[in-house]
C-alpha cells in the first residue's frame, strides 16, 4: 500500500486529524484547493465557544466543551493569536427569557466554565451600549485567528511525515477488502490511484458527495447535506469602542443557527453575522448579496441602539455542511464504517460549527477509532 491513511480534505479538522495521525501511521492528506483551509475553516466568525447551545448527549457538546480547554492549551503553547475576551448572550424582550433560561440549564448540564445568569444592570455596567434585559455571561468564550491555528497543524502533521496533495480531488473510491483504491484527479486531467488500508472522509461540504464514492446510501444513512450560506458585515471601524466582548442574542427558537451576532476581531474591529440562507444548488459562490444590509441593521439594532444603516460594509461569507434528516438534533457524524462493511473507513460528515472548537478533540477521536485496527 502507499499509506497506511488517507485524509481527504483540508480543513482546519483534517489538518488536525492529519497531526494525529501521522503520530501512528503513514499519512497523506488529499485537498482540491491550492492550500489548506479555502472554504469552510477560513470562512466563520473565529469563535472559541464555551459548548453552551448543544444539548449534554451530543457530541458537538462533549466535543466543544473538551476543545474548549484543549485548543486555549493549544494556543497558549504554539503561539497561536487568541483572546479569551468573554460572552453575553441576551434576551432584548420577555419572550426570550423562556429560552434564555433553557440556555442556562443546558450550560450547567454541560459543565459550562462560569456560566452565569446576568442582569440588566450588569450587562448595563459592564456594555453599556448593548441593550438587555437580562441574559448570560460565558467567560470561556474566545476568538483565534483560525489561519495561524490551521498553519500550526500543518508544520506539525509535515514534520512528522505526513504528505500533502494540493490541487488533487477524490473521484472515485474502490473497496478491496483489506485496503481501500482512491482515485485522483490533478489539475491537468490526469487520474492516478491511491491505495491505502484507512480513509478518513473529511471533505466538509463535499462530505457527503465522498461518502457516495465509496458506495454508502447518503439518504437511507441520513448523510445527505444541504448547504446553507452565511453573510457578514463590517462595523465601522470608528465605533469599534462601543462594545468589548462577544454579543450573541438568543437564537431562533429552530436552533437552526447561532442568530446574527456581534464578533469582536483580535485587532478590535466589529462585525456582524452570520445570516443564514438556504442555498438551491450545491454551488461554490461566496458573492455577497448588499441588499442584506437592511435585514441584518434591523436584526442588529433590537440590542445595538446606536447602529446605523451606513455604519455597515459587506465583509464576507461563508457556507455551512447542513445535515438534511437527523433524528433529534443536527450532530456531528463521527463514525468508523466496519458495520456498513467499510473497516478503517471513517466518516467526518455535518462538521460545521462548533467544528473549529471541537477540532484538536475530533482528530484525537478518529486517532483512537482507528487505533483499534492497527
Amino acid at each position: 500500500m502507499d499509506y497506511e491513511c488517507v485524509i481527504i480534505g483540508g480543513g482546519v479538522v483534517g489538518l488536525s486529524c492529519a497531526y494525529f495521525l501521522s503520530q501512528k501511521f503513514s499519512t497523506l492528506l488529499i485537498e482540491q484547493h491550492s492550500s489548506f483551509g479555502q472554504e469552510t475553516s477560513s470562512r466563520n466568525s473565529q469563535v472559541i465557544h464555551s459548548g453552551i447551545y448543544y444539548p449534554s448527549w451530543t457530541l458537538k457538546a462533549k466535543l466543544c466543551v473538551e476543545g474548549n480547554k484543549s485548543l486555549y492549551s493549544w494556543c497558549k503553547s504554539n503561539n497561536i493569536p487568541y483572546r479569551r475576551i468573554g460572552k453575553y448572550i441576551i434576551a432584548t424582550c420577555d419572550d426570550e427569557l423562556e429560552y434564555l433560561e433553557k440556555l442556562y440549564k443546558r450550560g450547567i448540564e454541560n459543565c459550562i466554565d462560569g456560566i452565569y445568569e446576568v442582569s440588566r444592570e450588569e450587562i448595563l455596567k459592564n456594555e453599556p451600549n448593548v441593550y438587555a434585559i437580562a441574559g448570560l455571561w460565558s467567560p470561556s468564550t474566545g476568538i483565534i485567528d483560525s489561519h495561524k491555528l490551521m498553519e500550526s497543524l500543518y508544520s506539525k502533521a509535515s514534520a512528522l511525515g505526513c504528505d500533502f496533495a494540493f490541487y488533487h480531488k477524490v473521484v472515485g473510491i474502490d473497496n478491496l477488502g483489506d485496503y481501500y483504491k482512491i482515485y485522483v484527479r490533478i489539475v491537468d486531467g490526469e487520474i492516478f490511484p491511491v491505495t491505502t488500508k484507512f480513509v478518513v472522509n473529511s471533505a466538509g461540504l463535499e462530505s457527503d458527495t465522498i461518502a457516495s464514492l465509496v458506495g454508502l446510501d447518503i439518504d437511507k444513512y441520513g448523510y445527505r447535506l444541504n448547504w446553507a450560506k452565511g453573510h457578514y458585515f463590517r462595523v465601522k471601524f470608528s465605533k469599534s469602542n462601543l462594545v468589548r466582548h462577544l454579543v450573541y442574542p438568543v437564537p431562533p427558537a429552530d436552533e437552526s443557527y447561532l442568530g446574527i451576532h456581534l464578533t469582536v476581531d483580535l485587532d478590535g474591529s466589529l462585525k456582524l453575522g452570520p445570516d443564514f440562507v438556504w442555498m438551491e444548488c450545491k454551488e461554490q459562490s461566496y458573492k455577497f448579496d448588499e441588499d442584506l444590509n437592511i435585514k441584518f441593521w434591523e436584526s442588529a439594532k433590537r440590542y445595538l441602539p446606536w447602529l446605523e444603516l451606513d455604519d455597515l460594509s459587506p465583509d464576507q461569507t461563508g457556507i455551512r455542511p447542513k445535515l438534511i434528516s437527523y433524528k433529534d438534533y443536527p450532530d456531528f457524524v463521527i463514525n468508523e464504517e466496519s458495520s456498513k462493511g467499510l473497516p478503517g473507513f471513517v466518516n467526518l460528515i455535518g462538521i460545521e460549527s462548533p467544528g473549529l472548537t471541537c477540532c484538536l478533540e475530533i482528530g484525537k477521536l478518529v486517532r483512537e477509532k482507528l487505533s483499534d485496527f492497527s
